[in-house]
């Protein structure tokens, strides 16, 4: 018994940066839910609709819509990151690459043979992984989207609008657009912020004896 709690002991405190986020994130979802079928059910009272059940709600275009409006766009910031980041520089950030490097990475799109398609997808799969996470949270974002506004379309007793119409309307893209200046704002000021200022013992941060000339050379 007490071999198996050690081991259930060691395998926390080896993952528990993960399981402290996905834990804030799934109290977060919660909240969220609660918070979010409250305001809902206020708007349908002061409209004279009848209110609706929590489970019901979660099933609701302004529940999805409001977690993906936000998905899509995180995904993306660090889709860019980890993209940017592999063929840019700056000097004195702590995730960046060294601002004179010794020699020129070069993209070789050989796919003479499967070996070499497996190798190329392996050594691109982190990007590739999140462009396919943003295209799908992208899409959910527009197809949720288009269901939340018709849902209000049908509070004011106005017809639905179409998807195609939707994903091009000034409307959609205004929310999205918010999203990503936040997204990309907030990983510049990161970066920026990372060359002058440190955070002892966080692999975010650079060594608190490192200058801020040192490019790269994050805490270990």
């Amino acid at each position: 018994m007490a071999a198996k709690w050690g081991d259930l002991e060691k395998a926390v405190s080896d993952n528990s940066l993960s399981i402290a986020l996905f834990s804030l994130f799934l109290v977060c979802v919660a909240a969220q839910a609660v918070s979010g079928w409250i305001a809902y059910n206020s708007t349908l009272s002061a409209v004279h609709f009848p209110q609706i059940g929590f489970f019901r709600y979660l099933g609701t275009g302004n529940f999805l819509d409001g977690i993906l409006s936000n998905w899509q766009a995180a995904v993306l910031q660090l889709a860019v990151l980890i993209i940017f980041s592999s063929v840019l520089r700056q000097k004195g950030a702590a995730h960046s690459r060294k601002t004179k490097p010794k020699r020129r990475r070069t993209l070789k799109w050989n796919l003479q043979s499967r070996e070499t398609i497996l190798k190329w997808l392996y050594a691109n799969s982190l990007s590739l992984a999140f462009i396919g996470m943003f295209v799908v949270t992208f899409g959910l974002h527009m197809l949720f989207g288009n269901w939340n506004y018709n849902e209000q379309q049908a509070l004011m007793h106005l017809p639905p609008v179409s998807l195609g119409d939707y994903a091009l309307s000034s409307g959609f893209w205004f929310t999205v657009l918010q999203c990503w200046e936040a997204e990309f704002g907030a990983i510049g000021v990161y970066i920026v912020l990372s060359i002058f200022l440190r955070q002892d013992n966080s692999p975010e941060s650079k060594r608190v004896e490192a200058s801020d000339e040192q490019t790269g050379e994050t805490n270990e």
